[in-house]
Protein backbone atom coordinates (compact mmCIF):
# COMPACT_ATOMS: atom_id res chain seq x y z
CA UNK A 1 0.00 0.00 0.00
CA UNK A 2 1.31 3.44 -0.93
CA UNK A 3 1.74 5.78 2.02
CA UNK A 4 1.18 9.48 1.46
CA UNK A 5 2.50 12.56 3.17
CA UNK A 6 -1.04 13.96 3.23
CA UNK A 7 -4.56 12.79 2.52
CA UNK A 8 -7.16 15.51 1.92
CA UNK A 9 -10.80 14.49 2.35
CA UNK A 10 -13.21 16.62 0.32
CA UNK A 11 -12.66 18.19 -3.10
CA UNK A 12 -14.63 21.39 -2.74
CA UNK A 13 -12.84 24.75 -3.00
CA UNK A 14 -11.23 24.24 0.43
CA UNK A 15 -9.93 20.74 -0.16
CA UNK A 16 -8.74 21.50 -3.68
CA UNK A 17 -6.70 24.49 -2.49
CA UNK A 18 -5.26 22.49 0.42
CA UNK A 19 -4.20 19.69 -1.93
CA UNK A 20 -2.80 22.12 -4.48
CA UNK A 21 -0.73 23.97 -1.84
CA UNK A 22 0.76 20.75 -0.50
CA UNK A 23 1.35 19.29 -3.97
CA UNK A 24 3.12 22.39 -5.21
CA UNK A 25 5.45 22.16 -2.20
CA UNK A 26 6.42 18.62 -3.21
CA UNK A 27 4.34 16.50 -0.85
CA UNK A 28 2.82 13.20 -1.94
CA UNK A 29 -0.89 14.03 -1.70
CA UNK A 30 -4.06 11.96 -2.12
CA UNK A 31 -7.33 13.83 -2.62
CA UNK A 32 -10.51 11.88 -1.77
CA UNK A 33 -13.99 12.97 -2.84
CA UNK A 34 -17.41 11.42 -2.25
CA UNK A 35 -18.75 12.43 -5.67
CA UNK A 36 -17.78 10.35 -8.68
CA UNK A 37 -17.58 13.58 -10.72
CA UNK A 38 -15.58 15.96 -8.58
CA UNK A 39 -16.56 19.06 -10.50
CA UNK A 40 -20.30 18.50 -10.66
CA UNK A 41 -22.52 20.76 -8.54
CA UNK A 42 -25.10 18.68 -6.66
CA UNK A 43 -26.49 21.14 -4.11
CA UNK A 44 -27.63 24.75 -3.78
CA UNK A 45 -24.83 27.27 -4.18
CA UNK A 46 -24.96 31.01 -4.91
CA UNK A 47 -21.66 30.76 -6.82
CA UNK A 48 -20.37 34.19 -5.86
CA UNK A 49 -17.15 35.44 -4.30
CA UNK A 50 -17.72 37.11 -0.96
CA UNK A 51 -16.65 39.86 -0.77
CA UNK A 52 -15.08 41.80 -3.64
CA UNK A 53 -14.99 45.31 -2.14
CA UNK A 54 -13.69 44.78 1.39
CA UNK A 55 -11.56 42.43 3.44
CA UNK A 56 -13.01 38.98 4.05
CA UNK A 57 -11.10 36.63 6.34
CA UNK A 58 -8.17 38.97 5.99
CA UNK A 59 -7.92 39.00 2.19
CA UNK A 60 -9.17 41.16 -0.65
CA UNK A 61 -10.16 38.88 -3.54
CA UNK A 62 -9.28 40.15 -7.01
CA UNK A 63 -10.10 38.86 -10.49
CA UNK A 64 -7.42 39.30 -13.13
CA UNK A 65 -9.58 39.48 -16.27
CA UNK A 66 -6.67 39.63 -18.69
CA UNK A 67 -4.87 36.68 -17.14
CA UNK A 68 -8.06 34.85 -16.16
CA UNK A 69 -6.97 34.22 -12.58
CA UNK A 70 -8.63 34.54 -9.20
CA UNK A 71 -6.12 36.22 -6.90
CA UNK A 72 -5.86 36.29 -3.10
CA UNK A 73 -3.13 38.93 -2.75
CA UNK A 74 -2.77 39.00 1.03
CA UNK A 75 -2.32 35.23 1.25
CA UNK A 76 -0.18 35.07 -1.87
CA UNK A 77 -2.00 32.52 -4.00
CA UNK A 78 -4.04 32.44 -7.18
CA UNK A 79 -5.56 29.95 -9.58
CA UNK A 80 -6.82 29.84 -13.12
CA UNK A 81 -10.48 30.45 -13.91
CA UNK A 82 -11.33 30.46 -17.61
CA UNK A 83 -15.11 30.63 -17.33
CA UNK A 84 -17.56 33.55 -17.54
CA UNK A 85 -18.08 36.09 -14.76
CA UNK A 86 -20.56 38.81 -13.86
CA UNK A 87 -20.23 41.65 -11.37
CA UNK A 88 -22.90 42.32 -8.74
CA UNK A 89 -23.05 45.98 -7.79
CA UNK A 90 -25.21 46.05 -4.64
CA UNK A 91 -27.20 43.96 -2.16
CA UNK A 92 -30.84 44.91 -1.63
CA UNK A 93 -32.94 43.40 1.15
CA UNK A 94 -36.71 43.69 0.68
CA UNK A 95 -39.45 43.63 3.29
CA UNK A 96 -42.60 41.66 2.39
CA UNK A 97 -44.35 44.71 0.92
CA UNK A 98 -41.38 45.77 -1.21
CA UNK A 99 -39.70 48.37 1.01
CA UNK A 100 -35.99 48.10 0.39
CA UNK A 101 -32.89 48.26 2.58
CA UNK A 102 -30.10 48.96 0.06
CA UNK A 103 -26.48 48.09 0.63
CA UNK A 104 -25.27 50.32 -2.17
CA UNK A 105 -26.99 51.83 -5.20
CA UNK A 106 -26.10 50.09 -8.48
CA UNK A 107 -26.49 53.27 -10.52
CA UNK A 108 -23.53 54.65 -8.51
CA UNK A 109 -21.36 51.55 -8.03
CA UNK A 110 -21.55 50.57 -11.71
CA UNK A 111 -19.63 53.75 -12.53
CA UNK A 112 -16.56 52.20 -10.87
CA UNK A 113 -16.59 49.10 -13.07
CA UNK A 114 -14.87 46.13 -11.44
CA UNK A 115 -13.94 48.26 -8.43
CA UNK A 116 -17.59 48.99 -7.73
CA UNK A 117 -18.59 45.33 -7.53
CA UNK A 118 -19.52 43.85 -4.16
CA UNK A 119 -19.48 40.28 -5.51
CA UNK A 120 -18.36 38.29 -8.53
CA UNK A 121 -20.55 35.54 -9.98
CA UNK A 122 -18.91 32.57 -11.70
CA UNK A 123 -19.67 29.05 -12.85
CA UNK A 124 -18.59 26.81 -9.97
CA UNK A 125 -18.30 23.67 -12.06
CA UNK A 126 -15.75 25.43 -14.28
CA UNK A 127 -13.99 26.84 -11.22
CA UNK A 128 -13.68 23.39 -9.61
CA UNK A 129 -12.39 21.96 -12.88
CA UNK A 130 -9.74 24.68 -13.13
CA UNK A 131 -8.43 24.16 -9.59
CA UNK A 132 -8.54 20.38 -9.97
CA UNK A 133 -6.39 20.63 -13.11
CA UNK A 134 -3.81 22.71 -11.23
CA UNK A 135 -3.83 20.24 -8.32
CA UNK A 136 -3.20 17.35 -10.72
CA UNK A 137 -0.39 19.32 -12.38
CA UNK A 138 1.13 19.66 -8.90
CA UNK A 139 1.23 15.86 -8.61
CA UNK A 140 -1.89 15.35 -6.47
CA UNK A 141 -3.39 11.86 -6.89
CA UNK A 142 -7.17 12.10 -7.20
CA UNK A 143 -9.64 9.48 -5.98
CA UNK A 144 -13.30 10.21 -6.79
CA UNK A 145 -16.18 8.11 -5.46
CA UNK A 146 -14.62 7.57 -2.02
CA UNK A 147 -17.17 7.83 0.79
CA UNK A 148 -15.07 7.93 3.97
CA UNK A 149 -16.52 5.82 6.78
CA UNK A 150 -13.62 5.64 9.24
CA UNK A 151 -10.53 7.61 10.20
CA UNK A 152 -8.06 6.75 12.95
CA UNK A 153 -4.60 7.57 14.21
CA UNK A 154 -1.82 5.05 13.85
CA UNK A 155 1.67 4.83 15.30
CA UNK A 156 2.99 6.49 12.16
CA UNK A 157 0.18 8.84 11.16
CA UNK A 158 -3.41 8.47 9.97
CA UNK A 159 -5.43 5.69 8.34
CA UNK A 160 -8.60 6.44 6.35
CA UNK A 161 -11.11 3.86 5.12
CA UNK A 162 -13.80 4.46 2.53
CA UNK A 163 -15.61 2.65 -0.27
CA UNK A 164 -13.55 -0.50 0.24
CA UNK A 165 -10.18 1.27 0.05
CA UNK A 166 -7.65 2.22 2.72
CA UNK A 167 -5.33 5.22 2.62
CA UNK A 168 -2.43 5.88 4.99
CA UNK A 169 -0.63 9.19 5.46
CA UNK A 170 1.49 11.13 7.90
CA UNK A 171 -1.23 13.80 8.12
CA UNK A 172 -4.82 14.32 7.01
CA UNK A 173 -6.91 17.41 6.28
CA UNK A 174 -10.67 17.17 6.72
CA UNK A 175 -12.39 19.45 4.22
CA UNK A 176 -15.66 17.56 4.01
CA UNK A 177 -18.02 20.45 4.70
CA UNK A 178 -20.65 21.55 7.20
CA UNK A 179 -22.07 18.07 7.69
CA UNK A 180 -18.57 16.68 8.20
CA UNK A 181 -18.42 12.97 8.90
CA UNK A 182 -14.81 13.26 10.04
CA UNK A 183 -15.59 15.94 12.64
CA UNK A 184 -18.32 13.67 13.99
CA UNK A 185 -16.19 10.50 13.96
CA UNK A 186 -13.38 12.21 15.87
CA UNK A 187 -15.66 13.75 18.51
CA UNK A 188 -15.12 17.38 17.52
CA UNK A 189 -18.88 18.06 17.75
CA UNK A 190 -19.36 17.09 21.40
CA UNK A 191 -18.93 20.60 22.83
CA UNK A 192 -20.58 22.54 20.01
CA UNK A 193 -23.85 24.44 20.35
CA UNK A 194 -26.33 23.20 17.78
CA UNK A 195 -28.56 26.04 16.57
CA UNK A 196 -30.56 24.61 13.68
CA UNK A 197 -30.44 23.25 10.17
CA UNK A 198 -30.44 25.40 7.06
CA UNK A 199 -32.70 23.90 4.39
CA UNK A 200 -32.81 25.23 0.84
CA UNK A 201 -34.45 24.60 -2.52
CA UNK A 202 -33.22 26.50 -5.56
CA UNK A 203 -33.51 26.82 -9.30
CA UNK A 204 -31.59 28.36 -12.11
CA UNK A 205 -34.16 30.72 -13.66
CA UNK A 206 -34.45 33.10 -16.56
CA UNK A 207 -37.03 35.75 -17.48
CA UNK A 208 -37.30 36.93 -13.86
CA UNK A 209 -38.28 40.61 -13.92
CA UNK A 210 -36.40 41.74 -10.83
CA UNK A 211 -35.67 45.50 -10.55
CA UNK A 212 -31.98 44.90 -11.34
CA UNK A 213 -30.33 41.77 -12.67
CA UNK A 214 -26.80 42.68 -11.59
CA UNK A 215 -27.43 42.98 -7.85
CA UNK A 216 -27.94 40.49 -5.03
CA UNK A 217 -31.45 40.39 -3.60
CA UNK A 218 -32.88 38.87 -0.42
CA UNK A 219 -36.17 39.00 1.42
CA UNK A 220 -38.13 37.47 4.31
CA UNK A 221 -41.62 36.01 4.41
CA UNK A 222 -43.74 35.40 7.50
CA UNK A 223 -46.48 33.46 5.70
CA UNK A 224 -45.16 30.06 6.81
CA UNK A 225 -45.04 28.49 10.29
CA UNK A 226 -41.53 29.94 10.73
CA UNK A 227 -39.66 32.53 8.64
CA UNK A 228 -38.79 31.74 5.05
CA UNK A 229 -36.23 33.52 2.90
CA UNK A 230 -35.60 34.45 -0.71
CA UNK A 231 -32.11 34.95 -2.13
CA UNK A 232 -31.38 35.88 -5.75
CA UNK A 233 -27.87 35.60 -7.18
CA UNK A 234 -26.90 36.74 -10.70
CA UNK A 235 -25.39 34.02 -12.88
CA UNK A 236 -22.66 34.76 -15.45
CA UNK A 237 -24.90 33.74 -18.36
CA UNK A 238 -27.07 36.46 -19.86
CA UNK A 239 -29.93 37.31 -17.51
CA UNK A 240 -29.95 33.92 -15.77
CA UNK A 241 -30.32 33.93 -11.99
CA UNK A 242 -29.98 31.47 -9.14
CA UNK A 243 -33.16 31.81 -7.05
CA UNK A 244 -33.00 30.24 -3.60
CA UNK A 245 -35.79 29.64 -1.07
CA UNK A 246 -34.63 28.62 2.39
CA UNK A 247 -35.53 28.26 6.04
CA UNK A 248 -33.93 27.33 9.35
CA UNK A 249 -36.98 25.39 10.52
CA UNK A 250 -37.90 21.84 9.39
CA UNK A 251 -41.61 22.59 9.92
CA UNK A 252 -41.52 24.95 6.93
CA UNK A 253 -42.41 23.54 3.53
CA UNK A 254 -40.10 25.26 1.07
CA UNK A 255 -42.67 24.82 -1.67
CA UNK A 256 -44.89 27.13 0.40
CA UNK A 257 -42.10 29.69 0.60
CA UNK A 258 -41.60 29.53 -3.16
CA UNK A 259 -45.35 29.75 -3.78
CA UNK A 260 -45.66 32.85 -1.60
CA UNK A 261 -42.95 34.71 -3.50
CA UNK A 262 -43.77 33.47 -6.98
CA UNK A 263 -47.58 33.48 -6.87
CA UNK A 264 -49.12 35.01 -3.74
CA UNK A 265 -47.15 38.09 -2.69
CA UNK A 266 -48.50 41.03 -4.74
CA UNK A 267 -45.09 42.72 -4.94
CA UNK A 268 -42.80 39.77 -5.72
CA UNK A 269 -45.16 37.65 -7.81
CA UNK A 270 -44.91 40.21 -10.63
CA UNK A 271 -41.23 39.31 -10.96
CA UNK A 272 -41.96 35.63 -11.60
CA UNK A 273 -44.96 35.71 -13.96
CA UNK A 274 -42.89 34.64 -16.96
CA UNK A 275 -40.03 32.97 -15.12
CA UNK A 276 -38.57 29.86 -16.71
CA UNK A 277 -37.41 27.30 -14.14
CA UNK A 278 -34.42 25.24 -15.23
CA UNK A 279 -32.10 23.10 -13.10
CA UNK A 280 -33.21 22.45 -9.50
CA UNK A 281 -31.01 21.92 -6.42
CA UNK A 282 -31.43 21.55 -2.66
CA UNK A 283 -29.33 21.38 0.50
CA UNK A 284 -29.55 20.68 4.23
CA UNK A 285 -26.69 21.89 6.40
CA UNK A 286 -25.94 22.09 10.10
CA UNK A 287 -25.60 25.52 11.71
CA UNK A 288 -23.77 25.41 15.03
CA UNK A 289 -20.94 27.03 16.97
CA UNK A 290 -17.47 26.68 15.44
CA UNK A 291 -14.81 24.22 16.52
CA UNK A 292 -12.29 26.10 18.67
CA UNK A 293 -9.34 23.71 18.30
CA UNK A 294 -9.38 22.42 14.69
CA UNK A 295 -6.64 19.82 15.16
CA UNK A 296 -6.38 16.37 16.72
CA UNK A 297 -4.07 13.39 16.28
CA UNK A 298 -2.42 14.65 13.07
CA UNK A 299 -5.78 15.53 11.53
CA UNK A 300 -6.38 19.20 10.67
CA UNK A 301 -9.85 20.62 10.01
CA UNK A 302 -10.32 23.25 7.33
CA UNK A 303 -13.08 25.40 5.88
CA UNK A 304 -16.73 24.59 6.53
CA UNK A 305 -15.78 21.42 8.43
CA UNK A 306 -15.06 23.44 11.56
CA UNK A 307 -17.26 26.45 10.96
CA UNK A 308 -20.74 27.58 11.93
CA UNK A 309 -22.32 27.11 8.53
CA UNK A 310 -20.24 28.24 5.59
CA UNK A 311 -17.12 30.33 5.30
CA UNK A 312 -18.43 31.10 1.82
CA UNK A 313 -16.19 30.11 -1.09
CA UNK A 314 -13.67 32.87 -0.37
CA UNK A 315 -13.20 31.88 3.27
CA UNK A 316 -13.06 28.18 2.43
CA UNK A 317 -10.29 28.76 -0.11
CA UNK A 318 -8.21 30.83 2.30
CA UNK A 319 -8.61 28.21 5.02
CA UNK A 320 -7.74 25.37 2.65
CA UNK A 321 -4.64 27.13 1.35
CA UNK A 322 -3.45 27.85 4.88
CA UNK A 323 -4.18 24.28 6.03
CA UNK A 324 -2.21 22.78 3.13
CA UNK A 325 0.77 25.00 3.86
CA UNK A 326 0.50 24.25 7.58
CA UNK A 327 1.05 20.55 6.82
CA UNK A 328 3.93 21.39 4.46
CA UNK A 329 5.55 23.37 7.26
CA UNK A 330 4.88 20.71 9.90
CA UNK A 331 6.50 17.96 7.83
CA UNK A 332 9.51 20.13 7.03
CA UNK A 333 9.92 20.88 10.74
CA UNK A 334 9.79 17.18 11.61
CA UNK A 335 12.31 16.20 8.97
CA UNK A 336 14.90 18.84 9.82
CA UNK A 337 14.41 18.62 13.58
CA UNK A 338 12.84 22.01 14.27
CA UNK A 339 10.35 22.77 17.00
CA UNK A 340 6.81 22.31 15.72
CA UNK A 341 5.16 25.58 14.74
CA UNK A 342 3.27 25.14 11.47
CA UNK A 343 0.15 23.56 12.97
CA UNK A 344 0.06 25.93 15.94
CA UNK A 345 0.33 28.93 13.61
CA UNK A 346 -2.71 27.66 11.68
CA UNK A 347 -4.66 27.23 14.91
CA UNK A 348 -3.71 30.75 16.01
CA UNK A 349 -4.90 32.10 12.66
CA UNK A 350 -8.16 30.14 12.93
CA UNK A 351 -8.89 31.50 16.42
CA UNK A 352 -7.85 35.08 15.66
CA UNK A 353 -9.74 35.21 12.40
CA UNK A 354 -12.80 33.01 12.55
CA UNK A 355 -13.43 32.78 16.30
CA UNK A 356 -12.55 36.34 17.29
CA UNK A 357 -12.38 38.46 14.13
CA UNK A 358 -15.45 37.06 12.37
CA UNK A 359 -17.91 36.09 15.10
CA UNK A 360 -20.30 33.29 14.21
CA UNK A 361 -23.18 35.06 16.01
CA UNK A 362 -22.84 37.92 13.52
CA UNK A 363 -23.10 35.51 10.61
CA UNK A 364 -26.21 33.82 12.03
CA UNK A 365 -27.88 37.18 12.73
CA UNK A 366 -28.26 37.61 8.97
CA UNK A 367 -30.81 34.78 9.20
CA UNK A 368 -32.10 35.57 12.70
CA UNK A 369 -33.51 39.06 11.99
CA UNK A 370 -37.12 37.79 11.50
CA UNK A 371 -36.88 36.04 14.87
CA UNK A 372 -36.22 39.49 16.40
CA UNK A 373 -38.63 41.53 14.26
CA UNK A 374 -41.18 38.77 14.30
CA UNK A 375 -43.99 40.00 12.06
CA UNK A 376 -44.48 41.46 8.62
CA UNK A 377 -46.00 44.76 9.73
CA UNK A 378 -43.03 45.66 11.94
CA UNK A 379 -40.43 44.82 9.31
CA UNK A 380 -42.31 46.79 6.65
CA UNK A 381 -42.38 49.76 9.02
CA UNK A 382 -38.68 49.65 9.89
CA UNK A 383 -37.67 49.37 6.24
CA UNK A 384 -39.96 52.30 5.39
CA UNK A 385 -37.78 54.51 7.61
CA UNK A 386 -34.66 53.88 5.52
CA UNK A 387 -33.97 56.98 3.45
CA UNK A 388 -30.29 56.64 2.54
CA UNK A 389 -28.32 53.67 1.21
CA UNK A 390 -25.96 51.77 3.45
CA UNK A 391 -22.37 51.19 2.26
CA UNK A 392 -22.10 48.80 -0.71
CA UNK A 393 -21.64 45.38 0.84
CA UNK A 394 -21.94 41.62 0.32
CA UNK A 395 -20.21 40.57 3.49
CA UNK A 396 -22.43 38.88 6.11
CA UNK A 397 -20.18 39.95 8.98
CA UNK A 398 -19.83 43.60 7.95
CA UNK A 399 -23.52 43.89 7.03
CA UNK A 400 -24.65 43.30 10.61
CA UNK A 401 -22.43 46.14 11.79
CA UNK A 402 -23.94 48.48 9.19
CA UNK A 403 -27.44 47.34 10.14
CA UNK A 404 -26.77 47.92 13.83
CA UNK A 405 -25.68 51.50 13.17
CA UNK A 406 -28.76 52.07 11.03
CA UNK A 407 -31.12 50.82 13.73
CA UNK A 408 -29.42 53.03 16.31
CA UNK A 409 -30.01 56.05 14.08
CA UNK A 410 -33.70 55.11 13.79
CA UNK A 411 -34.31 54.63 17.51
CA UNK A 412 -35.61 58.20 18.16
CA UNK A 413 -38.20 57.85 15.38
CA UNK A 414 -39.22 54.37 16.50
CA UNK A 415 -39.45 55.55 20.11
CA UNK A 416 -41.84 58.29 19.01
CA UNK A 417 -43.94 56.35 16.49
CA UNK A 418 -43.72 52.67 17.43
CA UNK A 419 -42.28 52.24 20.95
CA UNK A 420 -43.71 48.70 21.04
CA UNK A 421 -40.92 47.63 18.65
CA UNK A 422 -38.07 48.66 20.96
CA UNK A 423 -38.25 45.58 23.25
CA UNK A 424 -38.01 43.39 20.14
CA UNK A 425 -34.90 45.19 18.95
CA UNK A 426 -33.42 44.58 22.39
CA UNK A 427 -33.47 40.85 21.61
CA UNK A 428 -30.57 41.36 19.21
CA UNK A 429 -28.19 41.42 22.18
CA UNK A 430 -29.40 38.08 23.54
CA UNK A 431 -27.48 34.82 22.99
CA UNK A 432 -28.26 33.34 19.60
CA UNK A 433 -29.53 30.10 21.11
CA UNK A 434 -32.27 32.14 22.84
CA UNK A 435 -33.16 34.08 19.69
CA UNK A 436 -33.57 30.83 17.74
CA UNK A 437 -35.17 28.91 20.62
CA UNK A 438 -38.36 27.78 18.85
CA UNK A 439 -36.58 26.68 15.70
CA UNK A 440 -33.82 25.02 17.73
CA UNK A 441 -36.43 22.89 19.48
CA UNK A 442 -37.96 21.91 16.15
CA UNK A 443 -34.53 20.88 14.84
CA UNK A 444 -33.44 18.91 17.93
CA UNK A 445 -34.51 15.48 16.62
CA UNK A 446 -32.38 16.05 13.50
CA UNK A 447 -29.22 17.33 15.18
CA UNK A 448 -27.29 14.07 15.54
CA UNK A 449 -23.86 15.51 16.16
CA UNK A 450 -22.27 12.93 18.47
Amino acid sequence: MKKYDLVVVGAGPCGLLAAKAAGQAGLNVALLERKSDMTRIERTCGQTFVSMNDYYFGDLVTYNRKGKRIVFPKNGFSFNYDGPTKNSYAWHIYSPNGNVLPFGLPEETRKKGDYGAVALSYDKEILLRCILEEAKEAGVEVFPGINVNDIASTSEGVKIDGSGKTFEALYAIAADGCNSRIAKLLGFNKNRTAYCYLFSKSWYMRNVKAPDLDILISSITYKTVAPGYLFIFPRPYGDDLTVVFLTLDPRVNLDDVANDYMKENPFFSEWFKKAELMEQYASAQYMFSPIIEPYKDRILLAGDTGSTQELENSGAMISGWKAGNAIVTALKEERVGLKSQGISDYIKWWKATYIEGYRHEDYIMNFALPFVIDNEEDLNYIFSLVKDPLPPCWNPYAAIGHLGKLIQSLIPTIQKERPDILPKLGKMSKPMIEILETTNKACKPLLDLD
